[in-house]
């Protein structure tokens, strides 16, 4: 019979024991592009842990405007704080990069939590990272122009989607996640191409030129690596 091995950093980091124990409840989902895991307010029934591809927190304020605060991949997963807590998402969840995810219920994970320790530890230092990539988005949005922004945004997405190669990103979710207009997306993708840094088309993005990509980045990329690599 052959090991069961996850690449979900959150599911690695658990003991063989607690693994073994905590199978049984996990189920292998497609992510398809677009779909909507989650909307505001929603109860959260359902934990995702990421295997490959890439899962956008979105903000919708009242105005109806909507921006991403947060990326998930394999390094952690969705409705693993709000499933402990609260049992409610407080914001929409949308797949970005198609891939599969481990699903398991609530109830299973919030058992699996209180039995193990090494899964709580998991999830605590998951929470820290989360606390310092919030931290700073909110100086990256603020001081940062958009370029800077756009380039380091795409080397997390490869990253955090297991390098992958070809990037289904659609326009407007780049736009979302910038905060700005779909024209300035265009924009700047299409100067980013012209300078071989990137391939673009309206529904997807491939990275040509790493390093130059990393030079062009803002330093808030460099700025949440030590606390990314301690929870890895």
């Amino acid at each position: 019979m052959a090991t069961f091995a996850p690449c979900n950093a959150l599911l690695r980091s658990l003991s063989k024991a607690d693994l073994d124990s905590l199978e049984p409840a996990l189920k292998l989902v497609d992510l398809k592009t677009g779909a909507t895991l989650y909307e505001m307010e929603d109860p959260v029934d359902w934990v995702y842990l990421p295997e490959l591809g890439l899962l956008s927190l979105i903000t919708v304020l009242e105005s109806g405007t909507a921006l991403e605060t947060s990326i998930v991949g394999r390094e952690g997963g969705v409705g693993f704080i709000e499933a402990l807590g609260s049992g409610t998402m407080f914001t929409r969840v949308i797949v970005q990069v198609p891939g599969q995810a481990y699903r398991v219920s609530a109830k299973a994970y919030h058992k699996a939590f209180d039995a193990s320790a090494a899964m709580r530890k998991a999830v605590h230092q998951q929470i820290e990272l989360l606390q310092a990539e919030s931290r700073q988005a909110i100086a990256c949005h603020g001081v940062h122009a958009v370029k800077p922004r756009f380039y380091r945004w795409l080397l997390e997405c490869q990253d955090l989607a297991g390098g992958m190669k070809l990037m289904p990103l659609k326009q407007e979710f780049l736009a979302v996640m910038l905060g700005v207009s779909r024209t300035t997306v265009t924009r700047i993708a299409m100067d980013a191409q012209t300078r071989g840094l990137l391939k673009y088309t309206h529904g997807s993005v491939e990275i040509i030129d790493r390093a130059g990509m990393e030079k062009g980045a803002c330093e808030c990329r460099a700025s949440v690596q030590p606390a990314a690599d301690a929870g890895a």
